[in-house]
């Protein structure tokens, strides 16, 4: 058995902006909602050596806040992925609960800035 493999070997930071209105002009405030470990993969095929603009799929721990209320993405949440030194933002399209204690967050790399 290989003793430096683990379930979630990297670690990443999820952010929800709130109360912004670019029609209103009013900038909104950006929220922390989960810091810890993770998990990254490619979802789509790869161009050239580095998956840039890429659909990947993140993989995180299930797991409760102070109030006992579950810890879960939303649709158009900034996740921070650090991998090896690695860090990148991608920005959350949908995600799944697994009842096995896990949550497969689907992102995209590309396409905004």
């Amino acid at each position: 058995m290989l003793s430096n493999v683990v379930e979630y070997p990297f670690t990443g930071v999820i952010k929800r902006n709130t109360g912004s209105d670019p029609i209103l002009g009013t900038e909104g405030t950006s929220t922390i909602i989960y810091s810890g470990e993770m998990d990254y993969g490619v979802n789509t095929a790869k161009t050239g050596n580095i998956a840039q603009t890429s659909d990947c799929i993140v993989s995180m721990p299930l797991i409760k806040d102070n109030g006992g209320n579950y810890i879960l993405p939303k649709k158009e949440d900034i996740i921070t992925v650090n991998v090896f030194g690695d860090i990148f933002d991608a920005t959350i399209v949908n995600y799944e609960v697994s009842q096995l204690g896990g949550i497969t967050v689907y992102v995209t790399r590309g396409g905004w800035s």
